[in-house]
């Protein structure tokens, strides 16, 4: 009787049988698990990114299922969609041509599915290519890595006005969610885009954002961001203005229940009426807001997002509102520390400088938030210069805006006056008005501000002012 020997080849034939039928087989298994994962990853990434976001359509599939995701957009204006094709793991042999592993839980290649009221133009942009398209990679851990790619446009097409011209470098976004800590991070680059109408040109280059963040404790969203922009210009013929060398940085963070957060905004110039600003600067810092008032004024404004969907008028929804928020702003201010350092703006026309420190003194989160005792407690000091140049230019910025925007009231005899005085003189009497108030105070040609509070005692350029007739008046209230 003799034993059949099973040689080294069959032995290997057979696993080799057995890792495809396992190769066939796990991607259906896998899509059952990864069906369940991904309608978790959309919520967190929701939250995270505070969004509506929402899975329209999910069609499970042998090596691969197809979803439709949906981001609602504020106010009632819709929503965009998404189509997905969501590739089965544990092997996806795509990912080697990237120079990837091909272990992955799955691979997310994804589209914006243009709306049938937007294809017309969207077609005369990018032809027959998608205005986006992007790639996430999920691995076993529930990390999830995506690269987006909207294409460069260089197209011109007539519209009611004219001839319009864009050219555009597109732009490139990365992105990473790291799913034990929720932690987002990411960053949008736009190299440059320029567009030409017969009324108006647009010029931008060297856009970037960078941010990184996760919803904290008091889930509110808590990391830091960076916006550069070497270059933005728009010119209308007889207008322009112009930025340069613009970066924004901002951070929040969270402590017990108060959020802290830090604005530090720098521009190298900025070109506008004629006149050239800069550089300009300023760092802000606001500390000790109650998360706890945070998330009710975001309720507030969910609630008065739900009125304008019911079609309630705007005065309404003001005189229903206005007392709840007012409710909230004593607990949501009274521990806050407010820190303005520097503040300044040098230009061809003079230069502006600015500090502010504002605290509450002897407040803590037992403290009732009392809005006479939080005025007593209130400790401030904001001083302000600037050059008669420069504060001219301000003003006559603002009366034109309040021109333009028909802000002026009264009968029409009185508009038709008001409108009929020339500007300089509405500037000289504004400034004017301002000193005789003791608002401002001049010395050798620079106006001078500088307001205090301490202990209920209100001080406007060294003068004593009743703080609450002062409120009242800015208010529109009777001043006496």
């Amino acid at each position: 009787m003799s034993t059949k020997r099973i040689s080294v080849i069959e032995v290997l034939l057979w696993v080799f049988v057995l890792i495809l039928i396992l190769l066939s087989i796990t991607p259906f298994a896998m899509g059952f698990k990864i069906k369940s994962d991904y309608s978790q990853l959309v919520i967190d990434l929701g939250e995270v990114m505070q969004v509506d976001l929402q899975i329209q359509n999910y069609e499970q599939g042998l090596f691969s299922s197809d979803a439709t995701l949906s981001i609602k957009l504020p106010e009632e204006q819709g929503s965009l969609q998404f189509k997905e094709e969501i590739i089965h793991g544990p092997i996806y042999f795509g990912m080697l041509s990237q120079g990837r592993s091909p272990l992955v839980a799955a691979v997310i290649k994804g589209q914006i599915n243009v709306s049938p009221q937007a294809q017309d133009m969207m077609k005369k942009l990018f032809s027959s290519q998608s205005p986006l398209v992007y790639q996430n990679i999920i691995n076993f851990s529930g990390d999830v890595e995506s690269q987006g790619y909207v294409p460069a446009i260089n197209t011109s097409f007539e519209s009611e006005d004219g001839l319009i011209t864009i050219q555009s470098a597109g732009a490139i976004m990365n992105e990473r969610y790291t799913a034990a800590t929720g932690q987002l991070s990411g960053d949008v680059k736009i190299p440059g885009f320029k567009v030409k109408t017969p009324l108006f040109s647009i010029n931008a280059q060297g856009v970037s954002l960078n941010l990184s963040g996760a919803i904290g404790q008091n889930q509110i969203l808590i990391g830091n961001s960076d916006v550069s922009i070497n270059l933005f210009n728009v010119d209308s013929g007889a207008d322009q203005f112009s930025l340069r060398d613009f970066t924004v940085r901002s951070i929040t963070s969270e402590v017990g229940d108060l959020i802290n957060s830090g604005t530090h905004i720098n521009i190298g110039q900025v070109f506008a009426s004629n006149q050239k600003f800069g550089p300009l600067k300023l760092d802000f810092k606001l500390n000790g807001i109650s998360a706890n008032g945070i998330n009710q004024l975001q309720s507030i404004q969910d609630e008065v997002a739900q009125m304008r969907v019911k079609g309630l008028p705007e005065e309404q929804i003001n005189a229903m509102m206005t007392g709840q928020i007012m409710g909230v702003i004593p607990n949501l201010i009274k521990q806050a520390d407010i820190k303005i350092d520097p503040f300044s703006i040098s230009s061809e026309l003079g230069k502006l400088e600015a500090k502010m420190d504002f605290a509450l003194q002897g407040v803590d989160a037992d403290t009732p938030a009392d809005p006479m005792f939080l005025l007593g407690a209130v400790n401030m000091e904001l001083n302000v210069s600037i050059d008669g140049p420069l504060l001219r230019q301000f003003i006559s910025w603002q009366l034109k805006n309040d021109t333009q925007a028909g802000r002026y009231q009264g009968s029409e005899e009185s508009v038709e006056l008001e409108s009929s005085i020339p500007l300089r003189q509405k500037v000289t009497e504004n400034i004017q008005g301002m000193v005789d108030e003791n608002w401002l105070k001049k010395n050798a040609g620079v106006y001078i501000s500088k307001i205090s509070m301490h202990q209920g005692e209100l001080l406007i350029n060294d003068k004593p002012v009743d703080p609450m007739q002062q409120i009242m008046s800015s208010m529109g209230g009777p001043a006496n």
